[in-house]
């Protein structure tokens, strides 16, 4: 075995990929080098690049614009967009409009490279031709529910303007875990009960709408986009033992968001400027019964974002470039909740409660391409911002926070780059975490906490990537962060606890990603694609001050994924499957551990791609139906005081899934 292991090191070491890189650091990949794989959409295109992991970015998770970047752009720049996530921006673009795709590793002078270490661009074609596309999804799970999805999508231009619309019923796969099992509970001195437990809630549901449109303006490109979102996600979880009981949830969102970007020449500064707005609102409803028993917790959330920034970027020579600017923005929630128990409306902390931010950044970056081999990325960001508090509580905090980064790129050889990176990162308070909030089948209530501080993180990363076999390409990374003012769970008086800050913290992660032509084995226009990562860390517990992990962090994540292109029958197979992983979190009277266990999570797929506008694919995910468990340690009151009061491990078979997908381009 380490025989075949020392030989497979040596040909990553030593092959040479057939594709031209005509500038070490940035790779250009046709239309011509996926067309094996018949690909759709910009997106089928991203997911075939070489040692590229597409991340879709933080989202609407983070407040701002600048914190929330994935790691491609779409002709040179970002989608001014936030709620429409990233994915589904690609998924938009028609591969029959793609001219090419360019990876850049570590930086490059005159490029965004939106905070990250390695981009896509995907660079769309002058004068492509107008379509209309159609498609329709069905989704049949285990439970015998039936789930449709359909949308119309239309791409144009006339002279220079170019334009989109599209209209989508969309239906998600939300949680995976629910399905048939059985809940056992333990309690000290006493037998062990079992009874039947059925959990619900696979699939999210709702409507999109978006628009697009580019049109020239002083002698720049102004990009406009609208999407307008609506989601319903109903859950719950029945016991059948004791006489019954059951927990049900339903979230309601709707979401608006208009993004406007123009960028251009003036003179030799190259200038971008982008405005963003979002509204939202969001409706919660936790419910509980049981024979004697009842509760009830209804949340409604109203937010807002305004965003503007300026960029300004200058190249003083080939190899030396400057990036300068600032944002502001304005993010504001009004949170309204109730708890009643058994008939008798309960107090919470911070039930109701208006928050909002003021927040302003600047930022200059300088990039320097000190060798053909070697780069240097240098830059500071500050960070200024004032945050209120009316209602229930009633504050006024500032932050100020510096933000430097460095990251050197050392091209090894054509195929091969190290990448160092240091950096300050400061994470976005959830404005979700001020007003209190429920989940009556696991921890039960907990209050809000209007004094949460930003985690401040200092990231040492290390990567190696290597391409090799024209399309294969693996990437090592080794990730330390040492965290202050980490967020997890703190007791807040009461017996409640709440989303608080703890001072000190440490994580690592080593990850392992890319993809390995399979052809050595016979296997023609294969590839096996691993994604994997380890992680460990370390805190002090703020209620019994012993040495545990960050709660909620997975241990593991390993996913696994073989996809082999059939010229001959115009298909392309695809197998994955991921495997066990467990995570723990740490409440003040309540340890909970979620776990997969047994069967590894499979899923398969066959294309079926006859002509260049037709694509049909039949799958099926989690096949072998996963044993999910979640076990949760309840105490009497915090954890440090006394031993578990019972112990309740609920076990279930999860479900899978059967889905038929058509796509048809006019």
């Amino acid at each position: 075995m380490g025989g075949k292991r020392a030989v497979f090191l040596a040909a990553w070491l030593l092959v040479s990929p057939a594709l031209a890189q005509p500038e070490q650091g940035i790779s250009i990949y046709p239309p011509s080098f996926f067309a094996d794989a018949r690909p759709a959409t910009a997106y089928d295109m991203v997911t075939r690049l070489p040692g590229f992991s597409l991340n879709t970015g933080t989202g609407t998770s983070v407040r701002g614009f600048a914190g929330t970047a994935g790691n491609v752009l779409v002709d040179g720049t970002r989608p001014t967009a936030k709620n429409d996530d990233l994915q589904s921006i690609l998924q938009r673009i028609p591969a029959a409009s793609v001219e090419r795709v360019e990876v850049i590793q570590g930086s490059a002078p005159g490029i965004d490279m939106q905070g990250q270490s390695v981009v896509a661009n995907v660079v769309r074609k002058n004068g492509a031709s107008d379509q209309t596309i159609l498609s329709a999804s069905m989704t049949y799970t285990g439970a015998g529910q039936w789930v449709p999805a359909e949308g119309v999508e239309y791409h144009g231009q006339t002279g220079t303007w170019r334009y989109e619309a599209a209209l989508q019923r969309t239906a998600q796969i939300w949680d995976d875990a629910p399905g048939n099992g059985y809940r056992v509970v333990t309690a000290p001195g006493q037998a062990p009960v079992y009874d039947r437990a059925v959990r619900t809630g696979i699939m999210r549901m709702g409507y999109q709408l978006h628009g697009g449109l580019i049109v020239p303006v002083w002698g720049g490109d102004w990009d406009n986009n609208f999407t307008l979102q609506t989601n319903d996600y109903p859950s719950g979880i029945r016991y059948y033992g004791g006489g019954g009981s059951r927990f049900d949830s339903i979230t309601r969102l709707k979401n608006g968001e208009f993004g406007s970007h123009w960028q251009g020449q003036l003179g030799a500064v190259n200038l971008e400027s982008l405005v963003l707005q979002r509204l939202g609102h969001e409706e919660d409803s936790n419910t509980s019964a049981a024979p004697g028993s009842s509760a009830i917790f209804l949340a409604t959330k109203d937010t807002g974002e305004s965003i503007a920034r300026i960029t300004a970027r200058y190249s003083f020579s080939p190899s030396l470039s400057l990036e300068a600017g600032g944002e502001g923005a304005y993010n504001f929630l009004d949170g309204t909740s109730s708890y009643v128990s058994n008939g008798t409306a309960i107090g919470l902390p911070n039930a109701n409660i208006s928050v909002n931010e003021k927040r302003g950044e600047v930022f200059g970056t300088a990039t320097w391409k000190i060798t053909p081999a070697l780069s240097l990325e240098g830059g500071m960001r500050m960070e200024v911002s004032a945050i209120s508090e009316t209602g229930d509580s009633t504050s006024t905090r500032d932050f100020f926070y510096p933000k430097p980064r460095l990251l050197l790129s050392y091209q090894i050889d054509p195929q091969s780059q190290l990448r160092l990176r240091a950096e300050r990162v400061v994470g976005q308070l959830n404005f979700s975490d001020f007003v209190a909030s429920s989940n009556l089948s696991g921890y039960g209530v907990a209050g809000g906490n209007a004094n949460l501080r930003p985690d401040q993180r200092w990231q040492l990363d290390a990567a190696l990537e290597k391409h090799f076999w024209d399309k294969g390409g693996i990437v090592l990374d080794y990730l330390h962060e040492d965290i202050t003012d980490l967020e997890d769970y703190i007791p807040i008086g009461g017996g409640l606890d709440a989303p608080g800050n703890i001072p000190h913290a440490t994580q690592d992660k080593f990850s392992i990603s890319g993809q390995v032509p399979l052809d050595f084995l016979g296997l023609k226009n294969a590839l096996f694609k691993p994604n994997l990562y380890w992680t460990t860390s370390s805190l002090i517990d703020p209620v019994t001050g012993e040495r545990r992990r960050i709660s909620n962090a997975r241990n593991i994540n390993s996913y696994y994924d073989i996809i082999q292109d059939i010229d001959s029958l115009k298909s392309t197979w695809d197998f994955s499957w991921g495997t066990s992983f467990s995570r723990t979190t740490w409440r003040i009277a309540q340890i909970s551990r979620v776990a997969i266990h047994n069967s590894p999570y499979f899923n398969f797929s066959w294309t079926y791609k006859p002509t260049p506008d037709w694509k049909v694919t039949l799958g099926a995910d989690n096949f072998a139906a996963y044993r999910f468990e979640l076990e949760q340690i309840n105490f009497p009151g915090p954890r440090n005081l006394s031993p578990p009061s019972s112990i309740q491990d609920v076990v279930d078979r999860t479900q899978p899934r059967v889905y038929l997908n058509l796509r048809k381009t006019f």
